[in-house]
């Protein structure tokens, strides 16, 4: 038996951090990182793979991201945890003993209990294997249908009309992008879906597949209409994979694994992050989901800090994400203002529209932005921002540190920032500022 002073299960982008974070302190910790899958994936990036422009090496992560920061990889699958022995044993018969265990299961796709989703030309968003089946259907398929309309499935489908295949993206909830994005920004992508022919059915459900002869499937829909398609992709979100946890007594719920602040569980010298975990909201404290690989990196960070016996805590997640349409960019951090209500928060809202440049510049467009705020202290809680171009990330990064920062209106209508011709609003004009002082009148 080997024993090692951390054992981490999971090849993920919080398992890598870990390894990091470790290998960089002085104290050389042994560290040995067991995952499942021979060659992972950039997830979030598997839509830009579908089209065979680039090579699919392009979309693995390398193994040298472990091997090379001193840690022993070993691809198995862990099938046991025996805490009261500091053990894990793997499917291959091996067994390790550690001082630390860091569980970074991640998470698996969710795949509906409909009838005929078993076939061959049926595929999730999740694994190398995906990606390369994708490729294969989308080099043979004419049309397809994508089910689920959130980022995932909207990159999908987004990146399969660009390959000229016949797309349907069918969403269950009343409009695509829901969790993520306000409503008054949602209309702005519809009218572009449509102007590309991508076709959406929202407020709509998959019942049955039915498969037929010369290789196509019928999507059966709940209003009764079919749709014909040589493949489907489902995007309908993830679960967290918490069974070896829950088999070794360690808490878990719905959401995930629980840990607390310091990202231990309730099993001593058992840490966990990532998808697998249940997280906490920054705003709120309450459990919620956000299954990004940025929320991983932060609670990787934290618990890596702690196994090197450094105090350190993680305030809960902020969400902040992005994504691109065609030529919107888009993206939010903290609360919409929709779970914002349906968090029972009292709110404010604040939104703005400028100019990106100047406006005697050329290709000048508008920039987008909705901040949401607390009405009982004035906090900033969330804000959404859409524009073309590729700027919107940066936005979202600035408006979740705000968050972090506890900004309240005054603050962001106060702050101060830069201008030029062709890189921002004239000297008078922000974006933020203004939705903060629009927020500001309704007071």
């Amino acid at each position: 038996m080997e024993k090692q002073d951390v054992v981490i299960v999971g090849g993920g982008p919080a398992g890598r951090l870990i390894v990091h974070t470790i290998n960089a302190d002085d104290r050389k910790m042994s560290v040995t990182l067991i995952k499942d899958e021979k060659n992972n994936v950039n997830r979030c990036a598997i839509p830009y793979g579908i089209s065979e422009e680039k090579p699919m090496g392009k979309f693995q992560i390398s193994n040298e991201l472990i091997t090379d920061f001193g840690a022993d990889l070993v691809v198995d699958r862990v099938v046991k945890i025996e805490p009261e022995l500091n053990q894990i044993h793997t499917q291959s018969g091996k067994s390790y003993e550690y001082k630390h265990l860091v569980l970074s299961t991640g998470s698996r796709p969710i795949v509906p209990p409909i009838p005929g989703i078993e076939a061959d030309n049926i595929t999730s968003v999740r694994s190398i294997d995906d990606l390369s089946l994708l490729r294969e259907l989308a080099s043979k398929g004419k049309r397809a249908v994508v089910v689920g309309g959130g980022y995932i499935g909207l990159e999908v489908a987004v990146a399969l009309r660009q390959m000229d295949i016949d797309v349907t993206l069918v969403e269950m909830l009343p409009k695509i992008l829901m969790n993520t994005t306000e409503p008054e920004f949602i209309g702005l992508i519809e009218k572009t879906l449509a102007k590309h022919d991508l076709r959406v059915l929202a407020n709509e459900k998959v019942v049955e597949f039915h498969h037929k002869t010369d290789g196509s499937v019928d999507v059966k829909l709940g209003n009764g209409n079919t749709l014909t398609a040589d493949f489907v992709v489902l995007s309908a979100g993830v679960a967290p994979n918490t069974e070896l946890a829950a088999q070794a007594g360690i808490e878990t719920s719905r959401l995930g694994i629980c840990t607390d602040k310091n990202m231990r569980t309730n099993v001593p010298n058992i840490y966990a992050c990532g998808d697998c975990v249940e997280k906490r909201s920054f705003i709120t404290g309450e459990p919620t989901r956000g299954e990004f690989g940025t929320n991983a990196v932060f609670m990787a960070r934290v618990a890596a800090q702690n196994i090197l016996d450094i105090d350190a805590i993680f305030p809960g997640v902020i969400n902040a994400n992005a994504s691109a349409v065609y030529d919107w960019s888009l993206g939010s951090a903290g609360f919409t203002e929709h779970m914002a209500r349906d968090a029972d928060i009292d709110v404010i809202t604040g939104y703005s529209e400028v100019s990106d440049k100047y406006p005697m510049m050329d290709n000048v467009d508008v920039v987008r932005t909705k901040l949401v705020f607390n009405r009982l202290n004035s906090k900033l809680i969330g804000g959404s921002v859409i524009r073309k171009g590729g700027c919107t990330a940066q936005n979202v990064d600035f408006i979740s540190f705000a968050i972090q920062m506890g900004a309240t209106m005054q603050n962001l209508s106060d702050y101060q920032y830069a201008t030029h011709p062709e890189l921002a609003a004239k000297p008078s004009d922000n974006s933020y500022a203004f939705a903060a002082r629009q927020a500001l009148s309704k007071l």
